[in-house]
């Protein structure tokens, strides 16, 4: 994921008629696959008396983007693609979109379908608004007690949060996010301070 990516800014539900249809388009910010399948499993069951719960969802960014869809037994490519397709032309990421349809006792046919739940997803979309965030990147840092200031100051000033702070016998254990953009400065900068007295991991990579 690049540096900036944008994301749904509030988990919503609207309600759109469809001639005898009803349809209902849940959206949640989803970080993680799990995370994802949760907010599914959970809008599915809150609506298992529906006729369907197609769903799409889209998490990280560039080569490393992961997007799943599921036309829910709709007829293929009616349902989960148009939601989907709603998420990448509104360039979005991090997201999930449940689209729930209650059938009104009306065939829609193949087009009406595909064009009913783009619209469903447009409009849930469109209602939770969008927000630009910052790519974080996990970062461990080791170091002996005399160092935590300096650690927690260097972390808040590159702009990272702080999750964590583990101590044992060894010493300190910082747990932190941080924007990606400032990984090479703040190592170089903690390695500096601590005159090479520090254990950086930053994802799964050790510095």
């Amino acid at each position: 994921m690049t540096d900036q990516f944008d994301t749904v800014a509030n988990d919503i539900r609207v309600k759109i008629a469809v001639g005898a249809c009803r349809f209902l388009a849940s959206v949640a910010r989803t970080e993680t696959e799990e995370e994802a399948k949760l907010f599914i499993a959970r809008v599915s069951n809150e609506f298992r008396d529906a006729t369907h719960n197609a769903y799409a969802y889209k998490i990280g960014g560039g080569e490393m983007a992961l997007a799943r869809q599921s036309d829910a037994s709709e007829p293929a490519g009616t349902a989960g693609t148009p939601l989907l397709q709603a998420i990448e032309n509104a360039g979005l990421t991090n997201v999930t979109v449940v689209g729930t349809r209650y059938f009104g006792g009306v065939k829609l046919g193949i087009g009406g379908l595909i064009r009913a739940y783009g619209a469903c997803a447009d409009a849930g979309l469109a209602e939770a608004g969008r927000i630009t965030e910052v790519s974080l990147e996990p970062l461990l840092a080791r170091v002996s007690y005399d160092h935590l200031g300096t650690v927690l100051h260097e972390v808040a000033a590159a702009g990272g949060e702080v999750e964590g702070v583990d101590y044992d016998e060894n010493g300190v254990s910082v747990r932190a996010k941080i924007p990606r953009r400032s990984m090479d400065a703040l190592s170089k900068q903690l390695v500096n301070l601590t005159r090479g007295k520090i254990d950086l991991n930053f994802g799964h990579t050790r510095r």
